[in-house]
């Protein structure tokens, strides 16, 4: 494997319910051959997520299936989940055995389902059967989805860098003439919201967060070791000794909950933050992990002229980032090699990567410029808002939407070329031996908890002793203990 930074993003995730298109087996088509005989043609099934599945979702998968027999000789068979309950949908699809060859996976399930047996190691299969696969995804990439030193995933080679990012209203910076490139930290914020609420006045709010999206990026200076217990279970990434603490005990984490408070009770945040679901437009200040020219989008969808982007901090890189969007095939498979083939086709051949991202040519999206990879999307096309394309294959060989900047690609690559290592880069935890702790800190953790202190909308010093006596109750404390020993053992192997 060549030795390249790359890529590793973000999240998260999703959601699925039901089935809501293909249906098929694996068993294989049987076709003539010119001597008469007969040969077996695999079907491939694969379970991936999105939304609502498109009208012509049928037509579009056979129109690939036709394809995909063409190029590898495998036939095709998508199933789109929702993003509901796709975690337990999976997981019932698992206990019973269900006849399935490729499925998705994300850093929630990805490992405990890998421990269950659920998925095939393909550490030397991935070579011997798709070398160019193996190949093209960066080393970084195939070590990050590593359990116990075996490789049980594809990792989907895009935007995978955790890269922050902090943004403004430019017709408000050019008004109030703010400095907003030298505002790295939090506490450089409070100025800037000051100034424009004072010139605004008491209805406008320099900052809205609602229950479902708080603030973003509060826990990026802590792996959570691929716990799915962000603020709860963490090592700081540049900690060279690598222990693992809990976040919200830590002097930078409470001193920015603190802040965050502080803002909420001087109006810089909307008074219903911590309960409201609404969809705010027009926001004068956001703040996300992404690259430059996604500056584009934003503003568009916030109906604002124009936002500047500035990037706050290093681009971080951590084993979760990485198992954010991740195919895995399962250990029952009857057609491994065909699933593995159908997964290199997927991340190395445009047009077939252009049919899962976009639909059907001609029907749900035109080629503005094939040669460079430029596509119109037709307006009536329902495909690309039902099929998440961060959960099919690599952003790298898809053709870009003629609506979205040239250079985007690009900057994807630059910034995960500069991503800083997480100091436990590789290590996944195994929760095992502590599920119901887990289950039941989860529980109290997602409640109102975070969305509360994430907000500002409580004062810390009064709510987190109390989260954290009941957490600890709860078994916190042997959560803790049995990561570090999984860190320290992983890392005395090496």
């Amino acid at each position: 494997m060549k030795k390249m930074r790359i890529l590793a993003l973000a999240m998260a995730l999703v959601m699925s319910a039901g089935v809501f298109a293909g249906c098929s087996n694996n068993s294989g088509d049987t076709s003539t051959t010119g001597d008469g005989g007969t040969t077996e043609v695999p079907t491939v099934s694969w379970y991936t997520i999105g939304g609502t599945a498109p009208g012509n979702f049928d037509d579009v998968v056979d129109t690939m299936s036709a394809y995909t027999e063409e190029q590898i000789g495998v036939k095709l068979k998508l199933y789109l989940y929702d993003w509901d309950n796709y975690k337990t949908k999976f997981q019932t699809m698992i206990n019973g055995g269900d006849d399935f060859d490729i499925m998705f996976a994300s850093s929630d399930y990805y490992s405990t389902f890998v421990n269950r047996g659920a998925f095939l190691d393909i550490t030397e299969k991935v070579k011997e059967v798709t070398p160019d696969l193996e190949e093209f995804i960066p080393d970084n990439l195939w070590e990050g989805v590593q359990i116990g030193g075996k490789v049980y995933a594809v990792p989907t080679y895009k935007d995978s860098s955790m890269t922050q990012f902090w943004w403004y209203d430019d017709s408000l910076v050019q008004k109030y003439d703010l400095d907003i490139e030298n505002a790295k930290t939090m506490d450089d914020l409070t100025e800037i919201f000051k100034t424009v609420k004072e010139g605004e006045g008491d209805s406008f709010y320099p900052v809205y967060l609602t229950q479902g999206n708080p603030w973003n990026g509060f826990w990026n200076n802590y792996d959570d070791l691929c716990s799915g217990l962000g603020g709860l279970v963490g090592v700081q990434i540049a900690d060279k000794s690598r222990k693992v603490v809990v976040p919200l005990e830590q002097e930078d984490i409470t001193h920015n909950l603190g802040l965050l408070h502080e803002w909420y009770q001087a109006g810089y945040i909307n008074p219903d933050a911590n309960v409201s679901g609404e969809d705010y437009k027009n926001c004068f200040f956001g703040n996300g992990q992404a690259w430059p020219s996604a500056s584009i989008a934003q503003a568009a969808n916030q109906g604002v002229e124009k936002y500047d982007y500035v990037e706050v901090g290093a681009p971080l890189y951590t084993s979760g980032t990485i198992q954010g969007s991740l195919n895995c095939i399962s250990k029952n498979s009857k057609n491994p090699d065909a699933a593995l083939k159908m997964l290199q086709l997927a991340n190395l051949d445009r047009t077939f990567r252009d049919m899962l991202a976009y639909g059907k040519e001609g029907v749900d999206f035109e080629y503005v410029d094939k040669d460079n990879g430029v596509v119109k999307l037709e307006k009536s096309s329902a495909w690309t808002s039902g099929c998440a394309k961060y959960a099919q294959a690599t952003f790298f060989n898809m053709s870009r939407q003629d609506t979205e900047p040239e250079s985007q690609y690009d900057e994807i690559k630059e910034q995960n070329e500069r991503a800083v290592d997480s100091v436990c880069m590789g290590f996944v935890f195994d929760p095992t031996n502590v599920q119901s702790e887990i289950a039941t800190c989860n529980t109290i953790w997602s409640q109102s908890a975070k969305a509360d202190l994430l907000t500002g909308a409580v004062d810390p010093e009064e709510q987190v002793p109390a989260l954290l006596e009941e957490l600890r109750a709860a078994g916190l404390d042997t959560i803790i203990e049995e990561a570090q020993k999984q860190v320290d053992e992983f890392f005395a192997a090496e």
